[in-house]
């Protein structure tokens, strides 16, 4: 019987630290995605606005529908805020690229200083054009809006990548 008794309170101990485990783990992951949302809408605020400014710069066309990301980074539970935008690529070629993820960078800046948007650390830029490439007709690149250490730190990873790869 004192054995029976100690086995169902060790069950309990058990079956407690798993349900305070998996709400913890509940509630981190929500807060993780009302930061994913507010992140992605103000990205998306930003691009349109930095899309606006290159299409009257004639360097884009404009743009015809409302500017949609998705998350490029869906590194679950991590917090990484990378979004992947697709617009039309009008006569744009592969060489003028790096220029013009150069201009976009600049874009976003000025569209993050009206929004009055910070990133984590004051000498780091708030937006980054992290990729940049042509397909089909549209041009597709990948914003990373560095709100926190996590998206900076896969930035800088995916950068390496990209540079022991030989593709940057």
């Amino acid at each position: 019987m004192n054995t029976l008794f100690v086995s169902l309170v060790v069950l309990g101990v058990i079956i407690l630290v798993v349900v305070l485990v998996l709400t913890q783990r509940l509630r981190r992951n929500h807060a993780l995605r009302l930061l994913q949302l507010t992140s992605q809408k103000a990205s998306d605020a930003a691009a349109a606005t930095a899309l606006q400014q290159l299409s009257q710069q004639k360097l884009l066309p404009a743009l015809t529908a409302p500017l949609v990301s998705q998350v490029a980074a869906d590194i679950w539970g991590h917090g990484v805020l990378v979004f992947e935008y697709q617009v039309a690529a009008g006569e744009l070629t592969s060489p003028q690229l790096n220029m013009l993820a150069h201009q976009l960078e600049q874009a976003l800046a000025q569209a993050a200083k009206q929004q009055e948007l910070t990133a984590f650390k004051p000498d780091v830029p708030v937006f980054i054009v992290s990729d940049i490439w042509l397909l089909t007709g549209n041009l597709h690149f990948d914003v990373a809006y560095l709100r926190n250490q996590a998206t900076f730190d896969y930035v800088a990873d995916m950068r390496k990548l990209s540079i022991e790869k030989g593709t940057n």
